[in-house]
């Protein structure tokens, strides 16, 4: 079971997979901070919510990925809650197969394909910092997607979604997702900065510094960057994820081999802006070369 746990007077979160935050705004209602990654946890914060008599008043997603998303309908079913995502993040939230077909860049490699569209009627509203309560603080944080946000509550607790991971994800994945790769360097090394009295990353565990943990990631994919600079010059992109296999035994299955394909694809395009790299057909192949 996923606990509900108190890090600050009105701040909570759920520890699970992908943790949630809960902010008590009194009355017995509450927000909340993206809405749980499976069934499973959604049952274990409702449960938590109800124990407590609390109600919730509104969701903020701080991106669009399954897995902070998936308690929506639930939730906006059950309280009639306002849900809000950043600019185009809330797009992909209201479209689940604009967010799934982006993320394979073609129709998602699952039976059956589901265009699933969300009526008017339960559109997403934008974030902005007008709707959070006093005392409160919103970021943006791209790179992990589009444009990701940070929200710090009135405790001074950060809710940091994706920008950091835990080292044991960079351990197991070696490439982990990260669609932008200059700008997710940049985002780790901007969270490094915050100044709070909690920090609660959604993948990595919670507490009162993350410091360490965010230059951690910023050198963790600085050496990627520079990993894949160093073996695309001549490939084309399956040569280069094949290269990378070899050197770095990436083990690949369906889903690691899309997520680590997607922040390949983000640190050749990366090379390309900074004008490291070009990109040719040669024959029916795309090969990037060294400039």
């Amino acid at each position: 079971m996923f606990k509900l746990i108190q890090c600050a007077k009105n701040t909570y979160y759920l520890d699970s997979f992908a943790k949630v935050g809960v902010y008590d705004l009194g009355n017995n209602e509450v927000m909340l901070i993206d809405s749980c990654d499976h069934k499973k946890s959604v049952k274990d914060l409702d449960a938590a919510l109800t124990e407590r008599n609390w109600k919730v008043k509104f969701i903020v997603n701080t991106h669009s990925h399954l897995d902070h998303i998936n308690g929506n309908d639930f939730f906006k079913e059950k309280y009639d809650c306002d849900i809000y995502a950043p600019e185009t993040e809330r797009l992909f939230v209201d479209v689940l197969a604009l967010e799934r077909t982006a993320y394979f860049t073609a129709v998602p490699m699952r039976a059956p394909y589901d265009p699933t569209f969300v009526p008017t009627g339960k559109r997403t509203k934008l974030l902005t910092k007008d709707i959070l309560p006093d005392g409160f603080d919103l970021i943006r944080l791209p790179g992990h997607t589009l444009n990701m946000a940070g929200i710090k509550t009135a405790d001074g607790v950060w809710f940091t979604a994706d920008s950091v991971l835990a080292k044991e994800t960079f351990d197991g994945y070696k490439i982990p997702f990260f669609l932008l790769i200059n700008q997710s360097i940049e985002t780790a090394r901007k969270v490094a900065g915050l100044e709070g009295n909690y920090f609660v990353p959604a993948h990595a565990a919670a507490g009162e510094s993350i410091k360490e943990l965010a230059l951690y990631n910023a050198d963790a994919l600085r050496k990627i960057k520079d990993f894949i600079a160093s073996i695309a010059d001549g490939r084309s992109f399956e040569g280069i994820l094949e290269e990378a296999d070899r050197q770095w035994d990436l083990d690949y299955n369906p889903d690691k081999y899309t997520k680590i394909g997607i922040t390949v694809k983000g640190v050749l395009q990366g090379l390309i802006d900074e004008n490291v790299y070009t990109a040719e057909m040669n024959g029916s192949r795309l090969v990037y070369k060294k400039i």
